[in-house]
């Protein structure tokens, strides 16, 4: 989206995000940059016409080839670009509904202990940074690099579900609703934090984000912007009649800061939610 401002250059920023999935971050990318009274343009980069994975394109980002992206955070992460430290999800891409096959529904909505789940096995991508925070807390997984033939994997029953995120999993089920059913009364919470990654070639365009969020928070058009996009998930998930398995994320930096998930978390979690990050 181009801001119109003839007085100043254009600020160009790339990303490669161009899945449905990352709608959100690619509105608070616009968004942030909106509060820096530049004219600037967001361009999405391929290659060969084709859009980038995941792992293709964090290259990319590392390398400068491309600008940032938005994932959630690790220390390898942190340690090759440039983290803009503000949660972009508020921690809500931590918390985990199940995608299950309609004939074993009613079996994992009965799920309450991770010692259950850990009976189990889910549908994991082969590239994705969580696949050590399943290792850490005991849950088998099926890991695989494509990311359509993990629906595949659960409708033939090699796998018992997917977790899928609060703002993921309505669309997905949607998608495959003659064979699939999302988990009642069960949700799995782990901390995972999603950041703005800035390749280290652009040090000043990850300072003009992290000035971008902070007035976007200030003014409450990040929140706006948040409950917008993500109320109606919240209200569909109703997480409140849930009961909540919470695991360890090995994953994170020693020096990540708490996320307040107030935004979106019921209350009564919060016991939960603090032992999760304290790793107990």
């Amino acid at each position: 989206m181009l801001k119109v401002n003839y007085a100043a250059e254009i600020l160009e920023v790339s990303h490669f995000q161009k899945h449905s999935r990352y709608d959100y971050g690619a509105k608070l990318l616009d968004l942030a940059l909106s509060k820096l009274g530049v004219q600037y343009e967001i361009l999405i980069s391929t290659s060969n016409d084709e859009f980038l994975n995941e792992a293709r394109g964090e290259l990319e980002v590392i390398k400068g080839n491309i600008d940032l992206h938005w994932m959630s955070t690790t220390e390898d992460r942190e340690s090759e670009m440039i983290p803009v430290k503000i949660p972009l999800y508020r921690g809500m891409l931590g918390l985990r509904l199940l995608l299950v096959h309609k004939t074993e529904h009613q079996t994992l909505s009965n799920l309450s202990t991770l010692k259950e789940l850990q009976r189990l096995t889910g549908g994991h991508g082969l590239h994705w940074k969580g696949l050590p925070i399943y290792a850490e807390n005991g849950l088998p997984v099926f890991p695989h690099k494509n990311y359509e033939n993990i629906f595949k994997l659960l409708k033939l029953k090699r796998i018992d579900y997917f977790h899928r995120g609060l703002n993921e999993i309505w669309r997905e089920h949607d998608a495959h609703k003659k064979y699939l059913e999302v988990a009642n009364n069960v949700m799995i919470y782990y901390p995972l934090p999603v950041y703005f990654f800035v390749t280290k070639h652009k040090p000043k365009l990850a300072e003009q984000l992290e000035k971008g969020l902070r007035l976007a928070i200030r003014d409450g058009s990040f929140k706006a912007l948040f409950k917008n996009e993500m109320g109606k998930f919240i209200e569909k998930g109703q997480l409140s009649s849930r009961k909540l398995i919470t695991l360890n994320n090995p994953n994170l930096p020693v020096d990540t800061p708490y996320i307040d998930t107030s935004w979106w978390m019921p209350n009564k979690f919060e016991t939960q939610l603090n032992k999760a990050w304290s790793n107990e």
